[in-house]
């Protein structure tokens, strides 16, 4: 949790988000304006939305994880959004999460201009538990589809979950 500066005339009991110790309640925060900034066309605002629902996400909110799993879809295109966005998946430990970054993997071909994100969304897969992403990344690791190296990066992610 964070702590959050409060003006000294501020009531911290008038605001259901904030404890009594001053700290930001992430799983009481009101969610509707995130949204709304993960959508916006400033950059900065954006990732700060995705940053901070990445954040909720992993303080159980599912519906924080749910939005990002559908900003994939709403940015395919755009692969330094996406990069933001599968970094805060990690957080949100569910199937889904795991569903949508290893579809990643198969659906964005490997060039000079996809290896970042790419990477990316590799480290992320990584990050969440070995039951969600075992089978996916052992399938993506013996597909001859993919070339000698991606196969390779893809066992090693296997390797680093595994310790």
């Amino acid at each position: 949790m964070a702590r959050v500066a409060m003006k000294p005339d501020m009531n911290i009991e008038s605001i259901p988000w904030i404890t009594a110790e001053g700290m930001l309640d992430l799983v009481k925060l009101p969610i509707d304006s995130i949204l709304r900034d993960t959508l916006s066309p400033e950059f900065e605002r954006f990732r700060s939305g995705c940053v901070l629902l990445g954040s909720m996400a992993g303080s159980g909110r599912a519906e924080a994880g749910v939005h990002l799993v559908g900003l994939m879809q709403y940015f395919a295109a755009d692969l330094e959004r996406l990069a933001v966005v599968a970094d805060q998946l990690s957080h949100f430990r569910h199937e889904s999460s795991a569903n949508a970054l290893l579809g990643e993997l198969r659906r964005v071909k490997s060039s000079n201009s996809t290896r970042r994100y790419l990477d990316q969304v590799l480290r992320s897969v990584t990050r969440l538990p070995k039951h969600l992403v075992n089978a996916g990344l052992e399938d993506l690791a013996y597909d001859s589809s993919f070339s000698a190296k991606m196969r390779a990066k893809f066992l090693n992610a296997l390797d680093s979950i595994e310790r």
